[in-house]
Formats: C-alpha cells, structure tokens, sequence
C-alpha cells in the first residue's frame, strides 16, 4: 500500500507571505464547513509558534495578514529544542485559546514543534519558513530531541502541513550557511537511500524526485549562493528554495513499500548525544554522515562526486570541524547507530568498524579540503 502525504498549499515565491491570509482563511473556513459551521459567523482564532529571530524577521507581515481575515491569535516564543513536552504545551494552549489553525513561523525546530503539537492538538498546521536548512516546512514527521538537546525520537505526523508559505525574499536574506546546509540535506536525498525491496513504480518516483533535486543543486547553486551574497533573488532561487523544501520533502513523503537503510541521518541523530555537536546544523552533520556511508559501504569511486558538491557547499567537513575528536564520543555514537536505528547499513558489523568508517571519512575529507585548497 501507498500513502503519500502531501500539503494542499505549496506557495514559493518573493512575496509568498502576502498569502498567508488567503491561505489560513481557506483552510479555517473548510474546517467549520466542516463541522456544520459558517464561515463567517465568529472571529477566526490561530495559535502561533515563532523563534524570536524569526518573529523579529516576519512578525510584523504576519500579524498583518491575520488582521486582514479578521483572525485573532496567540503568539508563543520558540526556544530552545522541539521537545515532546513543549509540543504538548503548545497543543494545551492552542485548545485553551479555542484555535483552529496552528502556525509556525522560523526554522526546522519551529516547525517541527508546532506540527507536533498540532498532532497532539487534532490541528492543521500553516508552515512559514524562514531559512531553508532542512524539508521540516514539508514533511509529515517531527525530530524531536530532548529538552538538553538530544535526540529523542521521530514522531510520525498524520499529514504534511495544511499549508506551506515559502517567501524566498524572507528565506533569501538569511545567513547562507542555513541555505548551504538544506542543500547537503538534500543530497541526502540521493546519496544516503539504499532500498531493500527491488525496484518498483513507488521506488522510482522516490529516485526521480530526488535526481531532480540532485540536478538542480548541480545546475544552479553556485550561481544562486553568489547573487545571495550580493542580495539578488531570482528564478533559480526559488528553484534551489523548491529542491530543499518541495522535493526534498516530497521525496520523504513516501510511505508503506518504500524502504531503506541509510546511514548519514542516523549518524546525525546519534551525534546529537554529544554536546559538542549542538552548533552544527543538521544538514551539516549529515554532510559527513554521507561520507561515512560511502565509506561504509566501499563506494570509493563516488566519493570525489560528492566531494566536490560538498566543497562547492562549504559542506565538507572533518570529524574536528563538528566536534568529535575523541575516541568515546565515535564510540557512543556507533553504540547508538547500531542500537537504534535497525535496517541501517551498519546493522551486523561492529562499533570498531563503524568507528573506523568514521575515522576513513575524516581522513579523506581532510586530504580533499587540504589538496583542493576548500574553505573549512
């Protein structure tokens, strides 16, 4: 069986917020329909979960377009990591105020917070993203970590976001590194899936979605990570915003015959264990993730492909440039990848040598960056 989830609201583009109202009044207006309601015969009410960066960035737009429907709200601050008690805080207060829409507005940790207190909630969710450093605008699953900020577990949500407001003008003026690494999150797309089931329609879709994501990157990042510099937000832009949100996320929205056991995004999740990682990004810890997979699984001759996307990216990391230079941290790690995250590729071998992947990325990361003179 196949069961794809998907928004029914996807807009990319400069001035995307300005739909916001539209948007949340559709989506509101069918809920009462509904429930036997009219449209119009009370105040819309939305709970809001924004970052304060994020607020600062897209507050005052925001706030203007619920006025404009005539949508009242609340506003929570989002700090900190999306843990499954502040999800359910969220989704407390949301009732408690009567809500009938949550929004979240800010980055990954926002928007995973807030979809899953709109699944504890029994609420849709409006995503307004404001860096594009993962697919959390899209996909129907919350990481969720501990209040510490480790790693807790995945949380399945029932739908992908109702809506999904990708302003590119807003996203464009954050600092490129969130943008390099949702494109190293991505690759993962390509990369890190190894299908244990033989190829099939559902297999295909998966691989052509994540192809294309995997071209656009090829085809258009260093131009678009040049024009970011200088300010200038074009076509392509919304093409490099769409890969690491619409296909990356669309890719991951594929349940039921779909399987596979990659390696970089338990190496991520495991990693998060050791504090000294918490100030890399996701799509960074990833990004050396990919390279111990291929590692792992003797696929040498792939390496200098995705060394040179990655070094294009900025995205090509040692084990010290994350943080893991000591030998128990690559120890807890590979304890947890091999405990945790069965059907991994890793699965049957043992922490020696998965300590010893890691230890091979590392080497060969660093002769790459040292020979091709990459930035750090």
């Amino acid at each position: 069986m196949l069961n794809i989830s998907t928004p029914k609201y996807y807009i990319s583009e400069p001035g995307a917020i300005n739909s916001l109202g539209r948007v949340v009044k559709e989506i509101i207006d069918a809920r009462r329909h509904s429930f036997g309601q009219k449209a119009d015969e009370k105040l819309r009410r939305a709970y809001v979960v924004a970052s304060p960066t994020a607020w600062e960035k897209a507050g005052d737009k925001v706030e203007a377009q619920l006025k404009e429907i005539d949508t009242e709200f609340e506003r929570a601050k989002f700090t900190g990591y999306p843990s499954e008690r502040q999800a359910r805080e969220y989704a407390a207060a949301a009732r408690k105020y009567g809500a009938e829409l949550l929004i979240a507005v800010g980055g990954g940790r926002t928007l995973d917070v807030t979809k899953a207190a709109g699944t504890f909630a029994g609420l849709q969710v409006v995503t307004v993203p404001t860096i594009a450093a993962t697919c959390a605008a899209w996909a129907a699953v919350s990481i969720l970590y501990t209040d510490e900020g480790d790693f807790d577990k995945p949380l399945p949500n029932p739908n992908s976001p109702r809506g999904i407001i990708a302003d590119t003008e807003i996203i464009a003026a954050a600092p490129t590194r969130y943008i390099k690494a949702g494109l190293a999150d991505t690759l993962a797309k390509w990369y890190e899936p190894v299908y244990s089931i033989k190829e099939n329609f559902t297999t295909s879709i998966s691989k052509h979605g994540a192809l294309l994501a995997k071209e656009a990157i090829d085809e258009v990042s260093d131009k678009v990570l040049a024009n970011l510099e200088k300010g200038i937000i074009d076509e392509d832009t919304v093409k490099i915003v769409d890969a690491i949100i619409y296909l990356a996320g669309f890719v991951g929205s594929f349940i039921g015959e779909r399987a596979f056991g990659g390696f970089a995004h338990p190496f991520y999740h495991s990693s998060r264990r050791i504090p000294s990682t918490r100030k890399t990004l996701h799509g960074e810890l990833v990004a050396f993730g990919m390279v111990a997979q291929l590692v792992f699984e003797g696929k040498k001759d792939e390496l200098n492909g995705l060394f040179e996307i990655l070094g294009r990216l900025d995205s090509l990391f040692t084990l010290s440039d994350i943080g893991l230079t000591e030998y128990e941290d690559k120890k807890v790690i590979a304890d947890r990848i091999l405990a945790e995250f069965k059907g991994s590729v890793a699965e049957n071998h043992s922490v020696e040598e998965v300590i010893k992947a890691f230890d091979e990325a590392d080497r060969l990361a660093g002769e790459y960056k040292h020979n091709n003179r990459l930035s750090a």
